[in-house]
């Protein structure tokens, strides 16, 4: 039997996550490469000939999965359909789970200052003095590049960022001098925060968890909500954040109700 080494499994990812990379940035290419992979797993036939029924007996087999996990899988099929097979994505097989927003958790700014503060790693506490001062997400601490860095105008440009978008962050005289300190100690070469061989320095996340014990997304959500106590206007804090709508930072906030306890 003859097999057409096109359309193996291996060479049928490689060309999807070529495609992936074109389109999208960030982690999603990672990401949906990863569900692709699982659906074509569960599958068990020639990647070119996937249909929609082929979706929907993997979507009820995942039915009992976390909603994250469901929505990304059918993100990532339907970009497998559009980007590699050239087909639709048509009526009930793609069917979602129930929408649903969660609220990012939130930590009081003071104490967890404090505790970054008494930090002793300068990488580490630099890290999270980035999340929770200057808002940065996590995968922009990842790519931040030195060169980005202006020490005259006191800013860091951000490359590529969530929605493929630039921007630039204004950074106070303490965080430049924080990052001038760790740059003397560490000499990096070409990203901020290097791995022991080069190239990006990959675990953000897990410094975030082992020093304060949770995600760090929650410190870009803590200083915002942080801002917001302090009064200043959400359309300032939604551009500190760089969400496209202002919707977005309104969800993200809470209520600051402490004016209304004696009422």
């Amino acid at each position: 039997m003859n097999i057409d080494n096109r359309n193996t499994k291996s060479v049928v990812l490689k060309k999807f996550e070529q495609l992936l990379e074109l389109k999208y940035s960030g982690s999603t290419p990672k990401n949906y490469l990863h569900h692709v992979k699982l659906f074509l797993d569960f599958l068990n036939k020639p990647p070119n000939r996937i249909n929609n029924e082929d979706i929907l007996s993997y979507n009820i087999s995942i039915r009992d999965c976390g909603h994250s996990f469901r929505n990304g899988s059918i993100n990532a099929i339907k970009a497998y359909f559009n980007l590699y097979l050239r087909k639709k994505v048509k009526g009930f097989s793609s069917i979602r789970p129930p929408s649903r927003k969660t609220l990012p958790q939130v930590y009081d700014f003071e104490t967890t200052k404090i505790k970054i503060d008494a930090i002793t790693n300068l990488k580490h506490q630099l890290i999270l003095h980035l999340g929770l001062h200057c808002w940065f997400r996590h995968g922009e601490v990842r790519d931040l590049k030195i060169k980005n860095i202006s020490r005259k105008k006191l800013t860091i440009f951000i490359e590529q960022s969530k929605g493929c978008k630039d921007g630039e962050i204004d950074i106070s005289e303490t965080t430049l001098n924080l990052i001038i300190k760790y740059y003397r100690e560490y000499k990096p070469k070409e990203f901020l925060f290097e791995g022991q061989s080069g190239g990006r320095y990959a675990s953000i996340n897990k410094v975030c968890q082992n020093h304060l014990g949770f995600k760090f997304h929650s410190l870009r959500a803590s200083g915002a909500n942080q801002a917001n106590i302090l009064g200043f206007p959400t359309f300032d804090i939604s551009k500190k954040l760089r969400h496209s709508n202002i919707k977005t930072t309104e969800f993200y906030l809470r209520p600051n109700l402490k004016s209304l306890v004696n009422i």
